[in-house]
């Protein structure tokens, strides 16, 4: 598994597709050699309960899956290479990324850059760049259809 593919809003990489069961991508990381890590994350507190699990590909990408067990977002970290569709890739200054993509708008409440064009950015407040890029499902940019899996 290369760590260099094209980050596709809405879609998510060539071998991992958003949508995909948890088995499925267990199984193409088990033949690519991949080290992973799996974390369950509780939603007691959610009035919804939608825990999640998550597959650690250790400051690679980080892969989320709902009760239905379905990818709905994947995060990629220090390690991953390659890049969004506009170019803004990991490192990337936020100010480089806004030139890049001017529809991207800081979300106070969530402390990351929003972009209309489907996908987050959280900043390194020490260097002013790119930490990491979320890709996830449509559906999670609504409750309803996000927290009851009706997708």
């Amino acid at each position: 598994m290369t760590y260099n593919e094209a980050i596709i809003p809405y879609v998510g990489i060539e071998s991992i597709k958003l949508y995909q069961k948890i088995d499925e991508i267990k199984t193409v990381l088990k033949t690519e050699g991949v080290s992973y890590r799996e974390e369950r994350w509780s939603s007691e507190s959610e009035t919804i309960p939608n825990p999640w699990i998550v597959l650690i590909i250790e400051n690679i990408i980080s892969l989320f899956f709902a009760k239905n067990e379905k990818l709905f977002k994947i995060v990629f970290w220090e390690g991953y290479r390659g890049s969004l569709p506009n170019g803004i890739s990991l490192g990337t200054s936020i100010e480089d990324a806004k030139v890049m993509d001017p529809s991207l708008r800081f979300d106070d409440w969530n402390e990351i850059y929003q972009s209309d064009n489907g996908y987050w950015i959280e900043d390194d407040i020490d260097t002013k760049t790119v930490l990491s890029i979320s890709v996830f499902i449509e559906e999670l940019l609504d409750d309803d259809s996000f927290d009851y899996c009706n997708w």
